[in-house]
């Protein structure tokens, strides 16, 4: 029998969807493409250079979503960063390089993740959370931050905005992070909600929408706050298409509510 009730859980993504929305930095950062979710760009950046390659943002961007280490591994593939390598080692790389690159990338996002230019609320964001609260929605979040980057930002976003998450997750407590979807299924159980068609996840790549498939959950992408575009996330299989979280609590009470009451469940397309 299919679930008729109401959404009881809503899932965001951090950067992209929560917060670090679009701007242009470059008085900052010269290579600033105007685009949302910087902050794992800048140190992707940073690293790469720190250890003799070189890569532009519309690259870096590519695995975007990831948890970031799988993402590193994801750019070291990439042709023209593993051309850069093996000139200059001679070697293809190993998780050693990994390793090394990665704690680099690590110290340097530790530091960015909480730049005040970066770490605001997207316009609407905070709104959304408090009204969904208020309507006794539980609130998680899901990323692909490394845990101490994402308890940085959650502190600054608390302390800051008073917009705080009650169930929030990260790669490192699960098996696997995006594309799977172990993080959703750990804030469910935590949060103790089912089943999956009352929850719903927000995110700007494809991999969080992947991960909310994965999960059963509904999809809502947001194709202006961050990373992919409206035809990434529509080519992904989002169940909505939204400019940014600011549209969402309109989306989940006037058309997934809807669909719910009707017997309906995710995997189907709405753009809004």
């Amino acid at each position: 029998m299919s679930y008729t009730g109401k959404i009881k859980l809503v899932i965001v993504d951090m950067g992209g969807t929560l917060c670090d929305g679009p701007a242009d930095l470059r008085h900052i950062y010269p290579g600033d493409d105007g685009l949302g979710v910087k902050s794992p760009v800048i140190p992707f950046d940073e690293a790469l250079r720190k250890h003799g390659m070189t890569a532009d943002w519309a690259t870096i961007r590519k695995p975007m979503g990831l948890f970031k280490r799988d993402h590193l591994k994801a750019l070291l593939s990439e042709p023209g960063i593993n051309k850069q390598f093996k000139e200059l080692y001679g070697r293809d790389w190993t998780e050693e390089d990994v390793d090394k690159i990665f704690a680099d990338f690590t110290t340097i996002l530790d530091d960015v993740i909480v730049r005040p230019e970066l770490a605001m609320p997207i316009p609407g964001a905070k709104e959304a959370i408090d009204e969904w609260r208020a309507a006794g929605v539980l609130i998680g979040s899901t990323t692909g931050y490394t845990a101490t980057a994402a308890q940085k930002l959650s502190a600054y976003l608390k302390e800051h905005y008073e917009l705080y998450i009650d169930y929030p997750a990260w790669p490192e407590q699960v098996r696997a992070g995006r594309p799977y979807p172990w993080m959703i299924f750990k804030i469910m159980t935590e949060a103790n909600v089912y089943p999956p068609a009352a929850v719903v996840k927000i995110g700007d790549t494809k991999f969080d929408i992947a991960e909310g498939a994965n999960a059963g959950v509904w999809t809502i992408g947001t194709y202006q706050s961050g990373n992919n575009t409206y035809e990434e996330l529509e080519a992904a299989g989002a169940d909505f298409l939204v400019p940014s979280i600011a549209q969402c609590p309109d989306i989940i009470c006037n058309q997934i509510e809807p669909k719910l009451y009707r017997g309906e469940l995710p995997g189907q397309r709405c753009n809004a």
